[in-house]
């Protein structure tokens, strides 16, 4: 699995020969058969293996939050951070559109909740540290905005991820609820 990542990572999916990661992986074609049904296959595998390590990453940031909407933010800074690893950006945010169905992203997505900011946000507004929203909007907007915007900003040369940070404070600020 961590050869197959890598070779994903680097090559995308129809980049990537079976052959070389068999190659590099030290094993034989038949061994890579008996574990992995065919190339996508191992692709979703390496996929739900990235989420479940993200969503470890995402948690623990809530977790370490001392109120509610430190956990929301807490939560949109991981991801963003995240979304914004190369590996991480190419398999699940470029690969994975054109290799996996919508059904198998969305048993994907239920199984790992790759968006645990959801949750965070929606209990920040249930203990009043948020003004009430629809949550599923706005967890839509959250998260497209940062799928993309950490697209833009690896490629750029004006743009950093911590002013995207900084930008993703100001703008969810507005949301905020004073205690």
């Amino acid at each position: 699995m961590e050869i197959a990542t890598k070779h994903f990572a680097k090559h995308g999916y129809s980049g990537t020969s079976l052959e070389q990661v068999v190659k590099d992986a030290g094993v034989t074609r038949g061994a890579l058969y008996h574990h992995f049904t065919d190339k996508h296959e191992l692709f979703r595998l390496v996929c739900h293996k990235m989420q479940t390590e993200s969503v470890k990453e995402i948690k623990a940031a809530i977790a370490s939050a001392s109120n509610p909407w430190e956990a929301f933010i807490n939560a949109v800074h991981a991801t963003i951070d995240v979304a914004a690893k190369p590996n991480v950006r190419r398999i699940l945010f470029t690969e994975r559109e054109s290799v996996l169905l919508p059904k198998e992203w969305d048993q994907l997505r239920a199984e790992t909740n790759f968006w645990a900011m959801e949750p965070a946000m929606k209990n920040a507004m249930d203990q009043g540290y948020m003004e009430h929203r629809p949550v599923h909007a706005l967890h839509a907007v959250i998260s497209m905005s940062i799928s993309r915007i950490t697209a833009i900003a690896a490629y750029s040369e004006t743009l950093s991820i911590e002013e995207v940070h900084a930008e993703f404070d100001d703008w969810l600020e507005r949301y905020r609820i004073k205690k």
